[in-house]
């Protein structure tokens, strides 16, 4: 049957772009096939206000956990490839995942309304918390509710909190998750936490007790192992 989010959301032209600034980039997520809204467009948090609205009358909730919103993706760039350009190929490339701009995200001369990629991919995450937020504002007005985004930029925290991602059950990781959240703080993202006995491997009873209890302190605390 027709996806009626991405009908919607096809009409009214709110996805992020190829180089030629029409064609929808194509990636991959974990449902396959994927288009990405572009959350800089004003049309784009109109259109993702009324789909979560339209979610919400189905499935009632308090909150909204925005995930891979860096953004991530599970192939490199684009299905039609990244054309070879500076850009997607610059003079100087830091050293990063498979030594590739666009590995796991998108190719960096995608157009959205902010501009290029290559110019924005920072702000992805940063423009989804506010979309968001926008969305929290019309379900729940005069009350307050719960949003936490994984991919954050400086002043981030107006909009939302964050968690430190994808950590492991091990005491090396118990132990850097005290100076991440304090690094966020530094950041203006008060609202912070990690994920208590780790998210990765299976953990220990005895570890898992002592991560309860400093997790206790954490300002935003939640168990995912």
């Amino acid at each position: 049957s027709p996806y009626g989010s991405y009908i919607r959301g096809e009409n009214k032209k709110v996805w992020v772009n190829e180089s030629d600034g029409v064609t929808a980039l194509l990636g991959e997520v974990w449902p396959g096939e994927t288009v990405f809204p572009d959350f800089t467009n004003p049309d784009c948090t109109s259109w993702w206000v009324e789909e979560c609205k339209l979610f919400y009358n189905v499935v009632p909730y308090d909150g909204i956990w925005i995930d891979m919103n860096e953004v991530s993706s599970f192939i490199k760039g684009s299905k039609n490839g990244c054309a070879q350009n500076d850009l997607n190929y610059p003079p100087f490339t830091p050293s990063i995942l498979d030594k590739l701009m666009f590995s796991k995200t998108l190719c960096m001369d995608a157009v959205q309304k902010w501009g290029k990629h290559y110019d924005v991919h920072s702000l992805y995450g940063y423009s989804m918390a506010i979309s968001t937020q926008k969305v929290i504002e019309a379900l729940f007005p005069g009350k307050r509710s719960f949003l936490i985004s994984r991919s954050t930029f400086v002043g981030s925290g107006k909009h939302t909190g964050h968690w430190l991602g994808d950590n492991a059950a091990t005491w090396d990781h118990l132990k850097w998750a005290i100076p991440g959240m304090l690094d966020f703080n530094l950041f203006g993202i008060p609202y912070i936490g990690a994920d208590i006995c780790g998210f990765f491997d299976n953990t220990t009873e005895e570890l898992c007790r002592r991560w309860m209890q400093v997790g206790a302190f954490y300002p935003f605390s939640r168990n995912h192992n």
